[in-house]
């Protein structure tokens, strides 16, 4: 841990994601975006967590625990703030998923995917994030304010309570998308960033937080978006 702040507790764990990418794919094929249309991806990998050593493991007195366990990676935090961690993997565009569980049902955490963030910890990049009470939000990190640009809301298509939900993530240009379990649930433009990492985030409430992940697939994006009927 580098740096903890009065509203955001951050971990930046190199090597997250790419060291041990266990699924290469080869070629481009079309992706199609429920809302929005169609892009040509590449996928990145499949980490399916199959593996203790997969993902590096994390302690810290301060009450942070990340690791492999039983063929999820857990994310736990004892402390309100926000943990994540990020790959070492630079992209521009791209296409992240996540399954994501939470393991207690306080309605004050959160959980999800980043994308576009920046290794020097200090919390910058784009957060979709769910929570155990039916909530969504998109938002941006800047220094030590994780700010909404989707602010917290209620969607039909988040499972509540300790539940299994798959996000996704779309960062094309100025155009952030979020999908949950295959329905898009918010979009926005916004020009903050341009480039950076993926990485898995946590927000604690005054309760801690406790979320397994699992299948993280990421794509790299590389044609733009074709806007058509792709319902």
């Amino acid at each position: 841990m580098k740096r903890s702040l009065a509203i955001l507790l951050a971990v930046s764990l190199v090597s997250l994601m790419v060291l041990y990418a266990p699924a290469m794919a080869d070629g481009v094929f079309a992706l199609i975006l429920p809302g929005l249309g169609t892009v040509s991806v590449t996928e990145e990998f499949v980490e399916p967590f199959d593996s203790l050593d997969a993902w590096e493991t994390y302690s810290s007195p301060r009450g942070v625990e990340l690791g492999v366990e039983n063929g999820i990676y857990r994310a736990y935090a004892a402390s309100p703030g926000y943990v994540w961690g990020l790959n070492a993997q630079e992209h521009n565009d791209i296409v992240a998923e996540v399954e994501v569980t939470p393991l207690t049902p306080f309605s004050d955490i959160g959980a999800g995917v980043m994308c576009r963030a920046d290794t020097s910890n200090n919390g910058d990049g784009y957060y979709f994030m769910i929570n155990a009470h039916g909530y969504y939000s998109i938002r941006v990190g800047l220094g030590d304010e994780i700010a909404p640009l989707v602010d917290w809301q209620p969607s039909n298509a988040v499972r509540a309570g300790i539940d299994r939900n798959t996000i996704r993530a779309v960062c094309l240009g100025d155009h952030l998308a979020m999908y949950v379990n295959d329905e898009l649930v918010g979009a926005v433009e916004d020009s903050t960033y341009s480039s950076g990492f993926a990485g898995l985030a946590v927000a604690a409430g005054n309760n801690g937080v406790d979320v397994s992940f699992d299948n993280v697939i990421l794509y790299t994006v590389q044609g733009s978006l074709l806007l058509g009927d792709a319902a």
